[in-house]
C-alpha cells in the first residue's frame, strides 16, 4: 500500500513540477502526423469560435529531428519511428525528489498490427536508448505514452517513448540506438508455434 501511495506522491509531484515550467514534456504534434481511423471517410473537425483571442504560445523546448525515421516489419507487426526529438530543457526530478531541469529524447513511433487474427505484444515504451554520447537508459514509462502490451489485429497504436538522460547534453548526441522485444504466443499453447523478437535500431540524427 505505502509503494502506491509513494507512486501517486511522485506522479502529483511531477505534474505539479511540469505545470510550474508552463511547457508541455511531451513532442507536438502536427495535424499531419496525427493517425487517422480507418473509416475510409475524413470527418471534418468542427470549429468553435469562442471570440476570445488564443493564449500566448509556450516556446517548445524540443530540437526536431524530422529526418530521423525508421521503418521496419517483424511478422505481421509494422513499426514506424516518424522523428526524433532532444530537449536539454526538460523539467523532471532528482533522486530526492527536488525539481530539477534535465536532458530527454522523444523517439514517435506507430506501430500497427496488419494481421487477420493474430495478437502479438510488443514494449517500446519499455525500451533501452543508447546514444552517441555514451549514456544507456530505459524509456520513462511513466510518461511515455502506452504503447506496451497486446496488439490485436488490425490495431494501431502512436505515440511517444521518452527518455531522461543521466549526463545531459542531448543537444550533442548525433546517433541513437534503441533496443525493444516483441512476442507471439500461440493462443493453442503449442510452445514450438511462439516467436520471440529482440529490436535493435540504429537512427543518426546528424
Amino acid at each position: 500500500m505505502m509503494k502506491k501511495w509513494s507512486m501517486a506522491l511522485v506522479v502529483l509531484l511531477l505534474a505539479a513540477g511540469l505545470a510550474a515550467c508552463g511547457s508541455d514534456h511531451k513532442m507536438k504534434q502536427s495535424d499531419e502526423e496525427k493517425v487517422e481511423p480507418k473509416t475510409g471517410e475524413n470527418q471534418a473537425a468542427s470549429e468553435v469560435e469562442s471570440g476570445e483571442a488564443d493564449p500566448e504560445e509556450q516556446e517548445d523546448p524540443w530540437t526536431y529531428y524530422e529526418e530521423a525515421k525508421h521503418e521496419e516489419t517483424w511478422n505481421d507487426l509494422k513499426f514506424k519511428i516518424e522523428k526524433v526529438a532532444v530537449s536539454d530543457e526538460m523539467p523532471g526530478m532528482d533522486d530526492e525528489g527536488n525539481e530539477v531541469i534535465k536532458s530527454a529524447v522523444g523517439v514517435k513511433f506507430i506501430i500497427e498490427n496488419t494481421s487477420a487474427d493474430k495478437v502479438y505484444s510488443t514494449y517500446p515504451d519499455q525500451a533501452t536508448l543508447v546514444t552517441s554520447t555514451g549514456e544507456q537508459v530505459d524509456a520513462d514509462m511513466l510518461f511515455s505514452d502506452s504503447l506496451g502490451g497486446e496488439i490485436h489485429e488490425g490495431v494501431i497504436k502512436d505515440g511517444g517513448v521518452y527518455f531522461y538522460l543521466e549526463r545531459g547534453a542531448a543537444s550533442e548526441i548525433s546517433w541513437i540506438k534503441l533496443n525493444w522485444n516483441s512476442s507471439y504466443e500461440d493462443p493453442a499453447g503449442n510452445y514450438d508455434n511462439d516467436e520471440y523478437h529482440e529490436h535493435s535500431v540504429k537512427i543518426d540524427l546528424k
